[in-house]
């Protein structure tokens, strides 16, 4: 699957559950709302490495509020 079209699936699971498949959905919204398409490329190789997309550790872990995310901010796990 293309970039876009991984992002539209994964989004689509968005449901206000708080499960996980909708934790990572509203992830992928809020990075989209900061970089944009630059987001499909990372998810195409998630995906093919079977790997999620998320925060490097010191910003996930950081008390300082981030006002916006860079495609530096991401990492594969």
């Amino acid at each position: 699957m293309e970039g876009k079209e991984l992002y539209d699936s994964l989004v689509s699971k968005r449901d206000y559950s708080g499960n996980t498949a909708d934790e990572y959905a509203q992830f992928l919204s809020t990075l989209f709302l900061h970089i944009g398409t630059e987001l499909f490329p990372l998810l195409e190789t998630a995906s093919k490495e079977f790997k999620v997309l998320s925060l490097k550790t010191e910003i996930s872990n950081s008390d300082i509020l981030i006002d916006e995310y860079s495609i530096e901010d991401i990492i594969l796990i």
